[in-house]
């Protein structure tokens, strides 16, 4: 959004009235006439030049995420078309659910600055958002003159929110230009969760060794390795079909940049008993995790599944259909899963998101997208 060019341009002159007093020669051997003008020095000139551009929709379940990589909910664009530096301030809130976000810049003739805020969220307010709402974006860009604040621009813009448990695909700036948001779906990984342990303490009794290493093979083969750390996912697997009864639960589920998606929690999932797809992945996903080893969310066009480092060195994953864990054994779910990622491998490495993507859920941890709890 474009701003106009503020130009204040102070000019005052005073051109005092030239007056003439006539008085008789004889009085005077000369005529003095006294004009005296005043002018006043012309004000420096300032001028500056803004765009503004913010975000929405706004999912709530990525706040710790977006705070973590310092992502700005509001950013500012400053050119100073002026001849002297200017100062300005600006500001932003979600009025009634953060602090404000504050920002002093000085902005140098001819240059041009670019101000991220985050805004910060106050959490006892967004945690008691339950559904889809709205929240009132108020920014304000204000710049210093002798020593006053002025405002140069206003503005309140209406946001759509979502609750903590929905996915949001992509998200938009006022401009309309898509921002993709799928590796986002790590925030929903939680490793360190009471259930997930528990879980994984149930788990070690259905593998043979009766305990889950992780990566711990050390010198072993391909083949070892592919061996060893299928143990380890048979004995989860095993675990939540035949101890928390797990099944699959066909609701509605939506990818893609258009789309937002409920998901549960792993904590929710173990309890109920049930999920979807997404569901389910970010459940293993958080019991690989737990491991200490890799794991990967697979996302299609229409379906997720799981997958993991078999090494834990990027060179080979392995990956289970998790939606079979109801009906079917392990290897039988192992098979699936790998077919899978042969059948859309192309379309998951084609750099376009809308046609799948593989999530490395390792590395966005790295890049601060960390788990909601």
């Amino acid at each position: 959004m474009k701003r106009a060019l503020l130009a204040i341009l102070v000019l005052a002159l005073c051109l005092a009235g030239c007056t003439q007093k006539e008085v008789k020669p004889s009085e005077y051997e000369q005529t003095t006439t006294s004009t005296q003008t005043q002018l006043q020095e012309e004000q420096p000139t300032i001028a500056l030049e803004t765009f503004t551009t913010w975000y929405e929709p706004y999912p709530l379940a990525f706040y710790n995420a977006f705070y973590n990589q310092g992502e700005p909910d509001i950013t500012f664009e400053i050119t100073n078309n002026g001849d002297i530096p200017v100062t300005v301030r600006v500001s932003a809130e979600y009025q009634g659910y953060s602090h404000q976000a504050i920002s002093t810049e000085t902005i140098m003739p001819g240059e041009t600055k670019l101000i991220n805020l985050t805004i910060p969220l106050i959490p006892e307010k967004i945690e008691q958002i339950k559904t889809k709402t709205k929240f009132s974006l108020h920014y304000k860009i204000e710049y210093e003159e002798n020593g006053e604040w002025k405002v140069y621009d206003e503005y309140t813009a209406m946001i759509d929110v979502y609750p903590m448990d929905t996915m949001v695909w992509a998200m938009y700036d006022n401009q309309g230009n898509e921002i993709p948001l799928f590796s986002y779906i790590a925030c929903f990984v939680t490793p360190k969760d009471d259930a997930i342990q528990e879980l994984l303490s149930i788990a070690k009794e259905y593998h043979p060794d009766r305990s889950l290493e992780g990566y711990q093979c050390r010198d072993c083969s391909d083949e070892e390795w592919l061996y060893y750390t299928r143990l380890q996912i048979k004995a989860i697997y095993d675990a939540l079909k035949y101890e928390y009864g797990m099944s699959y639960v066909s609701t509605p589920v939506a990818f893609g940049k258009d789309a937002v998606q409920k998901v549960k929690l792993p904590s929710e999932t173990l309890e109920t008993g049930s999920g979807n797809c997404i569901d389910l992945t970010v459940l293993f996903a958080s019991a690989i995790e737990a491991l200490g080893m890799h794991p990967y969310i697979v996302i299609t066009e229409d379906h997720a599944f799981v997958a993991w480092d078999v090494k834990g060195d990027g060179q080979y994953i392995d990956a289970l259909e998790t939606t079979m864990i109801g009906n079917a054994d392990f290897e039988d779910a192992v098979k699936k899963g790998n077919e899978e990622l042969e059948q859309y491998w192309d379309a998951l490495n084609d750099n376009d998101y809308n046609n799948g993507v593989i999530i490395d859920v390792k590395k966005c941890r790295e890049y601060g997208v960390l788990p909601v709890k």
